[in-house]
């Protein structure tokens, strides 16, 4: 196929033949073979060229130009993440195919990407949030598991803080904060505070769809209890695994308060 610019290490002919299956060069000129990296292939000059226009298309919301380049990526580099998240929220969203995206991170998520490939995704995600409630879980784990290292928290935290409130916000039930959900939410707090995700969940005590004060439901009891027992106090319990003391002692006290009136509300 087509080598996209690469050349063999050993006598520099471009005479060569890649399979991006295995990422093996092969070179027709001196016969040496060679693997490629993720990294390696992530700096590939066609790769690198065809990965930046498939990104920008896609923030611009142009998905056909998007799938263009990001085609142009993966017939170098055939697992690159940003190209295939961009394949599949295409096929998904535009070309009406159910479970492209479900089938995207079930592919992504156990391969350990690089840098760039993360740092793209991140505005993929961004920019296609609308869309992506469903797979916010997916989302969470795949960038916290690129994202690890003490260095990264701050820019993990900035990420998380941009999505999970524009997606809570728009949560139309109380269902997606079972236990996973919060389980995940309290890890990453606990890793990097995300004080603004924090922060929201305590509004969605006030504006969740399914909050009493929504439905102005507080006569109902058991329907209240539930979403005192199964909301707000999983959403405390979020909030005290938070690492940082400066945010978490003022959230506290917003959620100890919002928690309080609640119980007022209930009784009355």
């Amino acid at each position: 196929m087509d080598a996209g610019g690469l050349v063999c290490n050993g006598c520099g002919s471009s005479n060569v033949f890649f399979d991006a299956e295995s990422r093996k060069l092969i070179c027709n000129q001196c016969g040496k073979e060679e693997y490629y990296s993720r990294a390696t292939l992530n700096k590939n000059g066609k790769v690198a060229f065809a990965r930046d226009y498939a990104v920008s298309f896609f923030l611009k919301g142009d998905y056909s130009s998007a799938r263009h380049y990001a085609l142009d990526v993966l017939n170098v580099f055939k697992d690159n993440a940003p190209a295939l998240f961009i394949i599949a929220y295409s096929d998904e969203f535009s070309q009406h195919r159910s479970g492209a995206v479900r089938d995207f991170f079930s592919e992504i998520i156990p391969i350990a990407l690089e840098y760039d490939e993360v740092r793209d995704l991140q505005k993929l995600f961004l920019a296609g949030a609308y869309n992506l409630s469903d797979y916010e879980k997916d989302i969470l784990v795949l960038v916290s598991k690129n994202m690890q290292s003490p260095e990264e928290a701050e820019e993990l935290c900035a990420f998380l803080d941009k999505l999970c409130p524009y997606l809570i916000r728009r949560r139309t039930s109380m269902d997606f904060l079972n236990e996973e959900m919060a389980d995940i939410y309290a890890q990453l707090a606990e890793h990097c505070g995300v004080p603004k995700t924090c922060y929201t969940l305590i509004k969605a005590i006030r504006e969740n769809a399914d909050s009493p004060y929504a439905t102005n439901g507080f006569f109902l009891k058991s329907k209240t209890q539930f979403f005192y027992q199964n909301f707000v106090i999983p959403v405390g319990g979020i909030i005290e695994r938070m690492s940082s003391p400066a945010y978490k002692d003022k959230i506290r006290e917003a959620y100890n308060s919002q928690k309080s009136q609640f119980q007022a509300d209930a009784n009355n």
